[in-house]
């Protein structure tokens, strides 16, 4: 598992065995509403892609919380356990 970020509102996880290894994809955890989102496949490439785009922009927590909020609409899956 590698942490890609973690907020008092959100944290999201590559979930990588170990490093060189291939991810089985990107968990988006909705902290508050208890809300969570699966991305694999182009759609966590693509996110990998934006957060590096994000990261060399030297963004504060409120720019990640934002771009993170963008994927609010799709986290129905709600977080039994964590």
């Amino acid at each position: 598992m590698l942490m890609m970020i973690d907020s008092p509102y959100y944290c999201v996880v590559d979930l990588v065995l170990s490093e060189g290894q291939p991810s089985y994809g990107i968990e988006i955890v909705d902290k508050n509403n208890q809300r969570e989102l699966f991305l694999h496949g182009d759609a966590a490439d693509r996110f990998r892609e934006q957060v590096r785009h994000l990261a060399k922009q030297e963004p504060d927590l409120d720019d990640i919380e934002a771009f993170i909020e963008g994927y609010k609409p799709w986290m129905q899956t709600r977080v039994t356990l964590h």
